[in-house]
């Protein structure tokens, strides 16, 4: 099947996105995301081996390793098979690529718990939850003896991959004019820092359509209207933090876009870009009704085809610039590393990655009570935030690098004020 298999190449470029994670690399800060999914009976490890052997066919870039050439890094096939591994109570940290038979990714269990931890240059959310979902479905399928309806985020193990999952879609659809946006520094929360090890998880599970309602009352999306919360909660912080107004600096959130979902791209490698949103505390206090107006309008504005390109485009240009092209990469990944440093975390409070609504089929949805989406320690910023739907539920989650816990009470306090019950979990204290 591997010979007949056209996709395979011994060697690939990294995408637009994917060489900033390699460079980035450190013992405090790893790169990392996390997909899971709870099922309803306890993970049978061999079974789940089988069906990881079966999918693996499915993903070509998924066996790739990566490798440090002269002047970048590239990935280069890895005809090692992957093994399932015992999860831990503090998950994300670093990948030990040599320890993991070279492998970008593992995949570890828990009870009923399955898990997938993704080194960032491998994919994005869209791309780790297909992977997850197809995983899951081949475990079912085999376990259970299951008919599979498959979709757009369920693959069929025993097709082939086609060449539009795994083409640069950053290449292929940049274009025109591209610029950066310069921006100020942004606040970020103090606290006692974790060691680098650990990171505490908050996850909160909320009735999506009590969602909705409340966000309908504010006409904003779900998004925007999580986003909001986290605005007000950061600009409560800080107030207490810092007294004087003039000495506040911007709280902004940045929104992680799904590329796919504008240029009609299947690409299951890293295609998102990020819009960062907030508020300039040296205006004043601002009511939750102006958040929420704030980051419509700037939402709006800024997720434009137009403007989202320039961004991509400005991107790629600065890859292929002949002089970035020729620094040797033992100097370029020190040069990359501090411009992301400086001009990336830096400029925002926290994240905030919407997957959305995961649809699944009715014949696997049953054996599936819950999915959780995970990002790892930032390098910069104390702490980020997901959020996944899934069968009328919806799941944020926080994790963070500092002990202190006021954000995560002050967000989901909120959310229980205006009525939206709140079923908390963590790793941790709250």
């Amino acid at each position: 099947m591997e010979e007949k298999h056209e996709t395979i190449s011994k060697w690939i470029k990294l995408d637009n996105a994917a060489t900033i994670y390699p460079a980035t690399l450190s013992k405090k800060y790893a790169g990392m995301f996390r997909m899971s999914a709870q099922l309803r009976d306890t993970v049978d490890k061999e079974i789940l081996s089988l069906a990881l052997n079966n999918v693996i066919k499915r993903f070509p870039m998924y066996r790739y390793q990566l490798k440090q050439g002269f002047f970048w890094h590239y990935f280069r096939f890895n005809g090692n098979i992957p093994i399932i591994q015992d999860d831990y109570r503090n998950p994300l940290v670093r990948i030990n690529f040599k320890q993991n038979s070279n492998f970008m990714f593992r995949v570890r269990i828990f009870n009923k718990k399955i898990s997938v931890e993704y080194f960032h240059s491998l994919t994005d959310g869209y791309g780790g939850i297909t992977f997850l979902l197809t995983l899951v479905a081949e475990y079912i399928r085999i376990k259970y003896k299951a008919k599979i309806s498959y979709t757009n985020n369920i693959l069929n193990p025993t097709e082939y991959a086609t060449k539009e999952e795994i083409e640069d879609s950053f290449l292929k659809y940049s274009r025109g004019y591209g610029e950066f946006v310069k921006e100020h520094a942004a606040y970020h929360q103090k606290g006692i820092l974790e060691p680098s090890y650990k990171i505490n998880i908050i996850s909160g599970k909320i009735p999506i359509d009590k969602v909705k309602e409340i966000a309908k009352e504010y006409n904003c999306t779900i998004t925007q209207f999580i986003v909001s919360v986290m605005i007000d909660s950061f600009q409560t912080i800080q107030e207490q933090e810092i007294k004087n107004i003039k000495k506040r600096k911007q709280i902004k959130i940045s929104i992680p876009i799904n590329l796919r979902n504008i240029y009609n791209s299947n690409t299951l490698r890293n295609f998102s870009s990020y819009v960062n949103i907030g508020i300039d505390p040296k205006y004043g206090h601002f009511s939750f009704k102006e958040i929420i107006n704030e980051v419509k309008s700037n939402m709006n504005l800024m997720t434009t085809e137009k403007r989202l390109n320039a961004k991509i485009t400005s991107n790629v240009k600065l890859a292929k610039n002949i002089f970035i092209r020729i620094i040797p990469m033992a100097i370029k990944k020190h040069i990359l590393s501090l411009g992301e440093k400086l001009y990336g975390d830096r400029y925002v409070t926290s994240t905030m990655s919407n997957l959305g609504l995961i649809e699944v089929p009715k014949n696997i949805t049953k054996y599936i009570d819950d999915l959780g989406f995970i990002i790892g320690r930032s390098r910069t910023n104390p702490g980020s935030g997901t959020c996944v739907g899934y069968n009328g539920n919806l799941y944020i989650t926080f994790s963070r690098k500092i002990r202190e816990t006021e954000f995560e009470k002050l967000f989901f306090r909120r959310f229980v004020e205006l009525g939206i019950p709140v079923e908390i979990e963590s790793n941790g204290g709250i």
